[in-house]
């Protein structure tokens, strides 16, 4: 059945936004795969180790619902050695996921969707605001330095966001130092904490 076809960077470039996170080696081997579905008309491209889940939106596709994993960085390797500008076309049959480009075909394996593990997100979680990147960077620049390493009391693995009135504030430390910044919002937000691990 053939699942996605488009040309290589529109598919590249959502990959590579969330293998990043893939481990090449982990307990679980299904978390080494990246889940490429369709629903709704839309392709959805998520990747997660259990802690951090990224999910981004890939190039349309005509083809009926369908839910995969794959090996993502063996699937992103094959796309970086492609050809700029060359058409690929996904195939899926029989617990197998052919890439084809040119006169180029791939066999990969997959693994059952439904193993794939989801990072559950709260219902009605809170509001949602925007931070220009280089002020993002900045802030977290400014505190990162003090979070703590494997420490034993995980929440200090991290950095504390609150949001309060128009107010973003970040707080890192390690029970030795301690570092914080501000920024100012363009919004007004209610009063809510929220503390990011190390690797997001």
């Amino acid at each position: 059945m053939l699942i996605l076809e488009a040309e290589r960077d529109t598919l590249l470039k959502p990959l590579q936004a969330v293998t990043g996170i893939v481990e090449r080696k982990h307990t679980l081997p299904i978390l080494s795969n990246v889940l490429i579905e369709r629903t709704g008309g839309q392709t959805n491209i998520l990747a997660t180790d259990l802690e951090i889940q990224i999910h981004t939106h890939g190039p349309h596709t005509d083809a009926e619902d369908f839910r995969i994993t794959t090996n993502a960085k063996k699937l992103q390797d094959i796309l970086r050695a492609l050809p700029e500008g060359a058409i690929v076309a996904l195939d899926w049959a029989q617990n197998r996921l052919t890439l084809k480009a040119g006169k180029s075909r791939f066999a990969l394996q997959t693994l059952p969707a439904e193993d794939f593990p989801l990072v559950q997100e709260a219902p009605g979680f809170g509001p949602a605001f925007c931070v220009p990147q280089k002020t993002l960077k900045d802030l977290l620049a400014q505190v990162s330095f003090s979070m703590a390493v494997q420490d034993i009391r995980y929440y200090l693995n991290g950095i504390l966001f609150e949001t309060e009135g128009n107010k973003l504030s970040l707080v890192a430390t390690d029970g030795h130092r301690l570092a914080f910044t501000s920024a100012t919002l363009d919004a007004e937000m209610p009063k809510q904490q929220a503390i990011l691990p190390r690797k997001t």
